[in-house]
C-alpha cells in the first residue's frame, strides 16, 4: 500500500479541464491502485477554494466522494513547519510547509504535484528528496 501526499496542482488538475496539467492529473489519479491511500491538509484544501472559485462545487463533490484524507494538525505541529524559513531562495508557501510535515509524519515520500520545481528542491527531514508520481 503507498501513501501518497496529493498539492493543490493535482487535484485543481484533475477538476478543471481548462488547467495545462489537466491530462497528467487525470492520467495520475487512472493509475491509482486500490490499496493506494491518498492524503492532503486543510492548506491544500484552502488553496483549491481559491483556485477553483468558479467551480467550488466540483472541489466539495470530490472531496466528499473521494477517499482521500485531509489531515488536521496542531499549533504544536506547526513549530516544525519553520523548515520553510532556511529557502530564503524561494517563496515556500504554508501549503507546501504542510505537506513536507505530512510526509515526515507519515513516513512518505511519494507526492502527486504540479509544483515541479519546488518539490525537486524540497528534502525530507532525512535529506531525502520527494518522488513526484505526476509526469511533467
Amino acid at each position: 500500500m503507498r501513501s501518497i501526499l496529493i498539492d493543490t496542482g493535482a487535484i485543481v488538475g484533475l477538476l478543471n479541464p481548462r488547467d495545462r496539467h489537466h491530462a497528467q492529473a487525470e492520467r495520475f489519479f487512472a493509475g491509482l491502485r486500490g490499496p493506494d491511500r491518498l492524503a492532503t491538509t486543510w492548506p491544500v484544501v484552502t488553496e483549491c477554494t481559491f483556485a477553483l472559485a468558479r467551480n467550488r462545487d466540483a472541489l466539495f463533490d470530490w472531496l466528499l466522494s473521494s477517499t482521500i484524507e485531509v489531515v488536521d494538525f496542531s499549533l504544536d505541529d506547526v513549530e516544525t513547519m519553520r523548515w520553510m524559513n532556511a529557502y530564503r531562495d524561494r517563496e515556500v508557501d504554508f501549503a507546501d510547509a504542510s505537506l513536507v510535515w505530512l510526509a515526515a509524519r507519515r513516513g512518505t515520500d511519494l507526492i502527486a504535484t504540479t509544483d515541479f520545481n519546488d518539490f525537486e528542491v524540497y528534502r525530507l527531514l532525512n535529506r531525502r528528496p520527494f518522488r513526484n508520481l505526476v509526469t511533467r
